[in-house]
């Protein structure tokens, strides 16, 4: 086994339908962050979640436990819900375990991209929803570039914030 001195927590990213390329993107800004904030303090933020949407119908339960087992939750949101609208309720246990102190989720925020031409009322009715949220943040884009600066400042923000509760601990 190796033993790295690292302490990892664990950010699992949602994204349903058509938003690999925005989850992917999201992996690389964590890693910007590891190198540039977290990995000096030895702290690695590790991205986890469903690689494709077929994932979270046969393994449900196995998702849920690592959506409990995370620090923090970042949800991807366009206009898809991915198969039977289950992306929407990781999303919504996302939520409760923030909320639950027992729970080691500490942060869920979402990343809506701008659907200029959506006229579905169901899908804008939800996207006005999660808007409306005040428990969490939304961070609006339209280009990856627009998702960057905002995504790598909530991420450093959490970092730093690991290192407050460690330093009020006592440890170094």
């Amino acid at each position: 086994m190796l033993i790295h001195g690292f302490d990892m927590y664990r950010v699992f990213l949602s994204a349903p339908g058509d938003l690999a390329r925005e989850r992917e993107f999201c992996r690389s800004v964590i890693s910007e962050v590891n190198s540039n904030h977290a990995m000096p303090a030895r702290i690695l933020l590790v991205p986890v979640g469903l690689t494709n949407d077929g994932q979270i119908v046969g393994f449900r339960s196995a998702v849920s436990e690592n959506i409990r087992d995370s620090t923090f939750f970042i949800q991807l949101f366009e206009d898809d819900w991915g198969p039977k609208n289950l992306f929407r309720k990781m999303f919504f246990l996302a939520a409760e375990c923030r909320d639950d102190p027992a729970l080691p989720m500490r942060d869920v925020i979402v990343c809506l991209k701008a659907a200029p031409h959506e006229t579905d009322p169901e899908i804008l009715a939800f996207r006005k929803e999660l808007q409306d949220r005040a428990d969490m943040r939304v961070l609006h884009f339209t280009t990856l570039e627009d998702l960057r600066p905002q995504l790598a400042e909530i991420c450093a923000a959490w970092v730093d914030a690991i290192r407050e509760r460690a330093s009020a601990a006592g440890q170094p």
